[in-house]
């Protein structure tokens, strides 16, 4: 995963209770055409939200928009970008938003990858909803750590890339764990909550 430009970060800085709007491209034919998204692929994004809101509520809140709105707006990338995902910042209404790219196309990401998720299809659900949840860290203003344990590590410290995905996709039986097994780490969950803290 790599992120775009996080343009908030710094331990020192801490962040009133936030809601941010989000909006999730809808995966039709002629998008899954050039991507592979599959419809189930946002709701996989939708998890990855719900996530960093349990996680630091009642501080964090998401709510629905329309596109022109949403301070978080989730698209499925073509795999010809060779990314596994992106954050880029974005202004909107005023506010700081971020626009998220995520690729679903695993056979791209790297032969070792590609290979496992092939004999394994419910390890390519574990790497979209990994990539959606380590990017939209970035859009609350995470920024990376160089923990292997944690959903915001970058994978530019090294590490074993499949063994990060294969580490998650031995937690879960079925599609349906996923929502309840987030992969956020105790790390991840202390800086979040440090980020959203809330002053009496």
């Amino acid at each position: 995963m790599t992120a775009g430009l996080v343009w908030l970060l710094g331990a020192a800085v801490v962040m009133q209770a936030e809601s941010f709007t989000y909006w999730i491209q809808p995966c039709t034919p002629e998008v899954s055409q050039q991507t592979t998204c599959t419809a189930g692929d946002s709701e996989l994004a939708e998890w990855a939200l719900e996530a960093w809101q349990r996680t630091a509520r009642p501080d964090l809140k998401f709510a629905t928009a329309t596109q022109d709105h949403a301070r978080i707006r989730i698209y499925w990338a073509s795999g010809h970008a060779r990314l596994y995902g992106e954050a880029r910042p974005i202004d909107v209404d005023g506010k700081r938003g971020s626009a998220i790219y995520v690729n679903p196309d695993v056979t791209l990401l790297g032969e070792d990858i590609y290979l496992a998720a092939e004999r394994d299809p419910l390890l390519r659900e574990a790497i979209v909803y990994l990539t959606c949840l380590h990017e939209s860290g970035h859009a609350i203003g995470l920024s990376h750590t160089g923990k292997f344990e944690d959903i915001m590590y970058s994978f530019g410290f090294g590490g074993d890339i499949v063994e990060y995905f294969e580490r998650y996709r031995r937690k879960i039986g079925t599609r349906e764990d996923i929502r309840g097994e987030s992969a956020i780490s105790a790390y991840d969950r202390q800086r979040v909550l440090a980020l959203f803290r809330k002053h009496p």
